[in-house]
C-alpha cells in the first residue's frame, strides 16, 4: 500500500493577520459580538464603529463567509447580503 504524502502548505504570513492586533474588540467580551439579543449586538456594533481596522475585519468576515457573530460592524444576515449585492445582475434594457 503506497504511503500518502504529507500535505504541502503554504508558510504562514502573519501580516495578513496583525491587523487583528489594533483591533477595538481585542479588550471586550467576547460574548457581546456572538449574542443573538438585540442588546448586545446594538453594543456590538458601536464599538466596530469606533474601530480603526473596521474595514478590514469586515472585508475579512465577508470574504471567508464567516458564518457567526458581529464583524466588521455587520452581522450574519448582513454580511450575506453584502455578498449578494456583488453578485446582482446589471438591469438590461429589452426591447
Amino acid at each position: 500500500m503506497p504511503r500518502e504524502k504529507p500535505l504541502d502548505l503554504p508558510a504562514p504570513h502573519t501580516d495578513a493577520w496583525d491587523w487583528q492586533l489594533r483591533a477595538a474588540c481585542r479588550t471586550q467580551d467576547v460574548n457581546v459580538f456572538y449574542a443573538e439579543d438585540e442588546p448586545r449586538t446594538t453594543t456590538a456594533k458601536r464599538l466596530c464603529a469606533h474601530c480603526p481596522v473596521l474595514t478590514r475585519c469586515r472585508d475579512h468576515a465577508i470574504t471567508s463567509h464567516e458564518p457567526h457573530g458581529i464583524w466588521g460592524g455587520l452581522t450574519p444576515s448582513e454580511r450575506a447580503a453584502y455578498r449578494w449585492a456583488d453578485r446582482r445582475l446589471p438591469r438590461t434594457r429589452t426591447a
